[in-house]
């Protein structure tokens, strides 16, 4: 039987066993979405894919497409992203990103939007300088990188935020404190809120958590992917925290697992 050939560029994001000789490798690509290949004979020592094949490497991938699996049979190593491998911290972060993408992600699907918004980032944190007297900054640009990257690729899957109105009565956020709904999807106002809390008195506690106008503003800004005034503007410690426990609270919510938030 004659298999059709395909050629996409990709990014490994895990791996598992697969048998005595095989793995299976699921990746992000360009063209088809998240996919996963299987590598016949990968883990043999003198293997032809073994090499390329590895967590965030991006590639070149050519496969076909078998009875029950996407079998690689070529690759080009594009990036091995060094930089990142070589510390401990990047490695955090980028692993990460690519956990959160094999979580989130269902299904095979075309979304150039994701495959730029990983590719992007990995090149970040690859870039993000090292330095022995730097690293508070370098936890903060990492930091920042990964709030951009969790925000947008949610947004790109379908769960963007409201940050402008009350998803409840869909007025504009104007006045009084304000809340973040994760099972509603964005912020309630004050009145909304209060109300909620009387219906839900005797029931269970909802995931509603109070958000700080600061860091709506930095929502907003992430968001709309405004990513020269992002970079321009120093975000307070406090908000940096704030904005990440918000995100721990969201994906798992969506993901309905625990996920632990990096950095």
């Amino acid at each position: 039987m004659e298999y059709k050939n395909f050629k996409t560029e990709a990014i490994v994001l895990g791996e598992k066993e697969f048998g005595a000789q095989d793995k299976i490798f699921p990746v992000f690509t360009k063209k088809y979405g998240k996919i996963e290949v299987l590598a016949k004979s990968i883990r043999k020592i003198k293997a032809k894919l073994q090499g390329g094949l590895q967590v965030l490497n991006h590639l070149s991938l050519e496969f076909i497409k078998g009875r029950n699996f996407n079998i690689a049979t070529d690759i080009i190593v594009k990036n091995e992203f060094l930089d990142i491998k070589h510390s401990s911290i990047k490695f955090r972060a980028a692993y990460y990103i690519s956990h959160l993408l094999n979580t989130l992600v269902k299904g095979e699907e075309k979304d150039e939007r994701v495959w730029d918004l990983i590719l992007e980032t990995l090149y970040n944190i690859e870039f993000t300088p090292l330095s022995k007297d730097s690293s508070k900054q370098i936890n903060y640009n990492l930091q920042l990188t990964l709030r951009y990257f969790e925000w947008n690729l949610l947004s790109c899957l379908g769960f963007r935020p409201e940050v402008y109105y009350c998803v409840n009565c869909q007025e504009k956020l104007q006045e009084g404190k304000f809340y973040f709904s994760s099972k509603e999807g964005g912020i309630l106002c004050q009145k909304c809120k209060i109300k909620k809390d009387e219906i839900l008195s005797k029931g269970p506690k909802t995931n509603v958590k109070e958000i700080s106008r600061d860091t709506i503003k930095i929502l907003r800004l992430i968001l709309s992917e405004n990513k020269k005034i992002l970079n321009r503007i120093k975000i307070d410690p406090p908000i940096l925290k704030e904005l990440k426990n918000l995100s721990r609270n969201f994906i798992q919510y969506i993901a309905e697992e625990h996920l632990s938030v990096v950095l």
